[in-house]
């Protein structure tokens, strides 16, 4: 398990919202398409995963961004020194989707080698999380490769006490000479707001510009 710190609520700026929207289990979620040219030109040059790279991607802004850190352990309320991605993977042969857990390191290009074996190993499960056990300091990312979606949405049973982190994306494609994905952001209301939200959108953007 990962390093966290104990929030005291007294000292908490948001124990109010907090209490609130833990007492009546509030999501929020959002969808926006963002440009990713440069990320895919990039992908392709250095011949490297665009999926992986995207993880990534995401990994950094998740942890860049304090709120999306907190979470309820043991009763109480925490902030992960960091969170780490569980991103969904695909069996070709039974057509039927498993989630991979792989901590990344520091370059996109390590992870790249480190999320082709872990793939590769693992193509032929046909169990949901053939990991078994995760760590606790995870959120969700989910691909949904074969389509260009509008909006997504995983409606679960809220567990008390629990706090929800899922991202989708989904197919990429070409509008306005420009590559254009879809990336959908579910999050518990008690931890973030729009603001936060806008945020991830953001320093996401920013991310996959870069060259």
């Amino acid at each position: 398990m990962k390093s966290y710190k104990i929030i005291e609520m007294k000292e908490f700026d948001r124990a109010d919202y907090f209490r609130y929207f833990t007492s009546v289990g509030t999501t929020i979620e959002f969808t926006i398409k963002i440009d990713v040219t440069t990320a895919v030109q990039k992908c392709y040059q250095e011949s490297i995963s665009f999926h992986a790279y995207t993880v990534f991607k995401i990994y950094k802004v998740m942890n860049s961004i304090e709120n999306f850190r907190y979470d309820i352990l043991d009763g109480n309320v925490i902030e992960w020194e960091k969170v780490i991605p569980t991103f969904s993977s695909f069996n070709k042969k039974s057509k039927l989707f498993f989630t991979l857990c792989e901590e990344p390191m520091e370059s996109y290009l390590e992870f790249d080698k480190r999320y082709k074996d872990v793939t590769a190993k693992y193509a032929n499960s046909n169990t949901i999380v053939p990991q078994m056990d995760l760590p606790l300091n995870v959120f969700n990312i989910s691909c949904i490769p074969w389509m260009h979606f509008e909006h997504f949405s995983s409606n679960s049973r809220t567990q008390e006490n629990k706090i929800t982190k899922m991202i989708a994306f989904g197919k990429y494609e070409e509008i306005n000479s420009k590559l254009v994905m879809p990336i959908t952001i579910q999050i518990s209301h008690a931890i973030a707001d729009g603001y936060h939200v806008s945020m991830f959108f953001k320093n996401l953007q920013d991310e996959m510009n870069q060259k």
